[in-house]
């Protein structure tokens, strides 16, 4: 019986030092409590044994598979305030990795649940997310004038879902994780961007997909191309508007060395529409139409990017060969509306649907003055996190047709200033630009990978720093390129096989 014992002890001593062993629980799921976060006061909590708990959707972290699961549900308040927060914790019951995985939202929702939960117990992680109090429909008119749950939503419940995530892991199986990661995508990528910024001691690596960092100018901007489509005169149609887009790609694919129907770098493409002016183009119900001088006016505008009445730049446009619907055809951009009608103007459901160039600049600085230190995400001094050896690795497409990709590099340009070149950049943080990809998946580029987390813990565990990240999707793949390299086809083989490109 001691034999036993002495070699059940060492066991669970080897699994305690390897991350990705199976580790031995210590405590029964339904006794699971939490100690409230400062500023909190526990609501209720339920721990309970799931089994056979599936996700059908695409995941971006990881394969979904069936997962048994210890489902801890803990709602917290904040003083008096009367908000009720859900936090929702996943404990693989086997097969614990030693690691945590906080995940991420997208819109005006706080988090995915399930589409991203699921995968993240498949792989092993115990993982967490978080509703902040919100609904999780984005719907802004219930909270817009809540100061603890914009609170909530901009930066402190992944937060108290971080710590109340690890605790729960440690009394469950014994031992703190080991690692930590961060994973979502566009909000999502922005609440990554908050932690470390905020709370750089949470996460030893974060992954944030197409970063919705520059909040505060973003939202604004956002309404720019419909802004110039109310400027007088008959809007340009999406069939124009797609067409001249079409033209653009046409124009710069060869940029790249090869014809695959892809910009590679849009910084490179000097498309002018004026240079299509009298292009037939085919519109609904088979009418052919031509391009005309103020088409190609209206797109470049939009192309440019939001600016003042005197012409100064205010914030970025969409690159060409993205497509346009989403912001420049009425109704316009869903999230735009929200934050224009609903934290701007105070004014739920009104209508900015003929919103003009002059009031929309004022509404620019508005959101920038009141809004920027709060909700904007964009503090390009990553010391503390850099200095505790934290890893921060995002992708961004350059086909994002939500969030414009010169935004992150604007930011990653910030970064680089105050890190003392590239080279110590790249030592915490890489950026990477994907080819003919929209936001957050989609476009007509290769997609983005299942699994994005496994390079990050190749770095942060191994210190394998990634150069290229394999995306593929739309019948071809791409090695996309640490930025500021770009991909360049080698000369021979199928263009849309990765192993025909290089990075220059």
């Amino acid at each position: 019986m001691l034999l036993l014992l002495i070699i059940w002890l060492a066991l669970g001593s080897l699994a305690q030092m390897c991350p990705g062993s199976s580790v031995l629980r210590t405590s029964p799921c339904s006794l699971l409590t939490v100690t409230p976060p400062d500023g909190t006061s526990l609501i209720n909590i339920t721990a309970t044994e799931r089994y056979n708990v599936t996700y059908d959707g695409p995941t971006f972290n990881g394969p979904a598979g069936s997962i048994d699961i210890c489902d801890v549900e803990v709602f917290l308040t904040h003083g008096d305030a009367g908000d009720a927060v859900r936090f929702t914790i996943y404990l693989p019951l086997e097969g614990w990795n030693g690691r945590w995985q906080g995940t991420g939202g997208g819109g005006f929702g706080a988090g995915e649940f399930d589409a991203e939960l699921v995968s993240a117990v498949t792989s092993g992680y115990s993982a967490g997310a978080t509703d902040a109090g919100v609904n999780l429909e984005g719907n802004t008119d219930l909270w817009y004038n809540s100061t603890q749950l914009v609170q909530n939503f901009v930066h402190l419940s992944f937060h108290e879902m971080t710590v109340m995530g690890k605790e729960l892991s440690e009394s469950f199986y014994g031992r703190k994780p080991e690692y930590s990661y961060w994973f979502g995508c566009s909000t999502g990528g922005r609440q990554g961007y908050s932690e470390a910024q905020r709370y750089p001691e949470d996460y030893d690596g974060i992954f944030a997909g197409a970063p919705a960092i520059n909040w505060d100018k973003t939202n604004v901007a956002s309404y720019w191309p419909l802004t110039v489509q109310n400027q007088g005169g008959e809007p340009v149609p999406l069939c124009k508007l797609s067409a001249i887009g079409n033209a653009s790609i046409e124009a710069c694919d060869l940029l790249d060395g090869a014809a695959d129907g892809l910009i590679s770098n849009p910084l490179r493409c000097d498309f002018n529409a004026s240079s299509v002016v009298g292009m037939e183009v085919q519109c609904d119900d088979n009418i052919t139409t031509l391009v005309t001088e103020r088409d190609a006016v209206i797109w470049n505008k939009i192309r440019s990017g939001f600016e003042d009445e005197a012409g100064n730049f205010l914030w970025y446009g969409l690159q060409p060969g993205t497509n346009y619907q989403y912001q420049a055809i009425q109704p316009g951009l869903e999230f735009a509306i929200l934050w224009i009608t609903d934290f701007l103007l105070q004014s739920p459901g009104i209508d900015v649907s003929d919103i003009k160039h002059e009031r929309l600049v004022a509404l620019f600085y508005q959101s920038v003055n009141e809004f920027g230190d709060l909700w904007s995400t964009d503090n390009p001094d990553l010391m503390a996190y850099r200095a505790r050896g934290g890893k921060i690795m995002t992708w961004h497409g350059w086909a994002d047709d939500l969030i414009p990709p010169l935004g992150t590099l604007d930011y990653w340009q910030r970064v680089v200033d105050l890190a003392g070149g590239i080279e110590e950049t790249d030592e915490f943080y890489r950026v990477f630009m994907a080819p003919g990809l929209g936001h957050c998946g989609n476009g007509p580029g290769p997609q983005v990978p299942t699994d994005n987390i496994a390079p990050l813990v190749e770095w942060v565990e191994k210190g394998r720093a990634p150069e290229t990240i394999l995306f593929s999707g739309n019948g071809q793949s791409r090695n996309i390129c640490k930025f500021p390299k770009e991909l360049q086809y080698s000369g021979s083989g199928n263009v849309s096989d990765a192993g025909s490109w290089t990075c220059v």
